[in-house]
């Protein structure tokens, strides 16, 4: 993939199906500037990796596919691709992470799993401290909300 893996790893790691994202964006997730053709020409953000495309060979190994293409707002949507299977193998888990985001508000895959997995230890410390007779007096809970 080259130069464009940062984006397909980017990618790679969002929990939703899609990601409407703007150009200055997408180079901060590249670490570099777009070539010029990318903010000038449609056929740059095509779904073939054929010939000089190097680009598309990223997003597309990735699994995603580009959509309405607004190069007048500067703005490209990233759609999961069907020929991915994403409602295959991992639907189940995917959609797990989409439902994670939307509750928590994270949208950074790494960000999730840290505070999953932090939320999963403090569960299971504290279901084994019981076990043993334990307490912990100075747990704290979060706030409950109400909903309705």
């Amino acid at each position: 993939m080259g130069k464009y893996e940062p984006l397909a790893k980017h990618l790679k790691g969002l929990p939703l199906d899609e990601w409407v994202a703007p150009l200055d964006e997408i180079e901060d997730v590249l670490g570099f500037d777009l070539p010029p053709s990318a903010r000038r020409h449609r056929s740059w953000w095509g779904n073939s990796y054929r010939g000089n495309h190097s680009q598309a060979e990223g997003w597309i190994g990735a699994g995603w596919e580009t959509r309405d293409i607004d190069l007048r707002a500067g703005k490209v949507r990233f759609e999961r691709s069907e020929r991915a299977g994403r409602r295959e193998v991992g639907s189940d888990i995917q959609e797990l992470w989409r439902k994670a985001s939307e509750i928590s508000g994270i949208s950074d895959q790494a960000e999730l799993e840290k505070a999953a997995v932090t939320s999963f230890i403090q569960r299971e410390a504290g279901r084994r401290l019981i076990a043993m007779g334990g307490s912990m007096p100075d747990a704290q809970a979060p706030p409950r909300r109400r909903f309705g």
